[in-house]
């Protein structure tokens, strides 16, 4: 069984503008929004309009499936923002964030630590939303990963949509290896798919999982597409070749314009994305992403290619995405005044020009 290729949801990392980078990319064929921290106050009457714009105005425009992911302490506050997805909407609860800001009792790896809350609060949900609308992803544990089969019963036991299982406890963090093992003895347990998470970033490792869960229905990456955007191509085997460093640099321009208009005028850009009115496809192609440069700029600033100033929130993002990416180039872009950039503009200034 070939496992579906999905992009793992990473809190800060994979908002929608990044979703369709990636699609634009290399078209993963399924994408999980990070988390939406739910509350008793927050979301008030609808969700954020940038949260999952693919479920509401890019309907059935972009080909890839979307499930979207909600963080909360108390099942009713869960409930309550489920109610304003689709009628019908998977919708994936997570217990899995290790992160010290978010867990808590009952929220993301921090249930992990109560199995009784945990399978109190998935029964709950499950059997409000109803059969195949729960989606869960969970760690192996709280502190240690032999707490993975005290956990597991109670989620094999419902009619879940999906249970993605990352190969690792909350104390691990993103240390040490991904038990895949672990993935293969949930799909054993589980009806629903059971999709893994953990350690793939090439085509050993993505090999190294399959073997260890041949049954996973789909394989979860994270840090991998942040080495290399074009991975869910390669691992299919449809890929034309590598991407050079002037194609690299169209594509994080186009990177930083989708950022900079999701912030500054997100009605505009799904807008022209729903139309039709940008490419649908680049892959390693740097003419396409040269054309798209050339939409967006005019989209953005008035003009193809206009020397506009990109939101200065676009850089936190921009330099996440090459602190992973420059790992995996040539000494070309190496250079220090790369390196050390400290604005989207800079950065593109001491960019290699070819």
């Amino acid at each position: 069984m070939t496992p579906q290729l999905a992009v793992a949801p990473m809190e800060g990392v994979t908002n929608f503008p990044m979703r369709f980078w990636l699609h634009l990319a290399a078209r993963p064929a399924a994408m999980t929004t990070p988390f939406l921290r739910v509350t008793a106050g927050q979301p008030e009457r609808a969700l954020p309009q940038m949260f999952a714009p693919e479920l509401a105005e890019l309907k059935g425009v972009l080909p890839y499936e979307l499930t979207p992911q909600l963080l909360a302490a108390d099942a009713d506050n869960f409930l309550r923002a489920a109610a304003m997805l689709p009628a019908g909407q998977v919708v994936e609860i997570n217990c899995g964030c290790p992160c010290p800001t978010c867990i808590g009792p009952h929220a993301g790896s921090g249930i992990l630590a109560a199995p009784d809350a945990f399978a109190r609060t998935l029964a709950r949900l499950a059997a409000a939303l109803g059969p195949r609308r729960l989606a869960v992803k969970m760690r192996l544990g709280f502190a240690d990963r032999a707490e993975f089969a005290g956990l597991l019963p109670h989620a094999a036991a419902l009619p879940l949509a999906r249970l993605t299982v990352h190969g690792r406890t909350r104390k691990d963090g993103y240390a040490g290896a991904a038990c895949w093992d672990a993935v293969a003895r949930a799909a054993a347990a589980h009806a629903a798919p059971t999709w893994g998470s953990g350690d793939v970033v090439d085509r050993a490792s993505f090999a190294a999982a399959r073997a260890k869960a041949p049954a996973a229905a789909g394989v979860l990456i994270g840090r991998g597409l942040l080495r290399n955007p074009w991975i869910f191509a390669e691992l299919r085997g449809d890929a034309p070749g590598p991407v050079d460093d002037a194609t690299l640099r169209q594509a994080l321009y186009c990177f930083a314009l989708l950022n900079h208009l999701a912030i500054d005028a997100p009605a505009k850009l799904l807008a022209r994305i729903a139309n039709g009115r940008l490419p649908a496809f680049c892959g390693t192609d740097p003419a396409a992403w040269e054309q798209l440069a050339a939409a967006l700029s005019a989209l953005a600033f008035g003009a193809p290619f206009a020397d506009g100033v990109v939101s200065p929130n676009v850089w936190p993002r921009l330099r996440y995405l090459w602190s992973f990416l420059r790992s995996t180039r040539g000494e070309a872009l190496q250079s220090p005044r790369l390196v050390r950039a400290k604005s989207t503009a800079a950065f593109f200034q001491a960019f290699p020009h070819h």
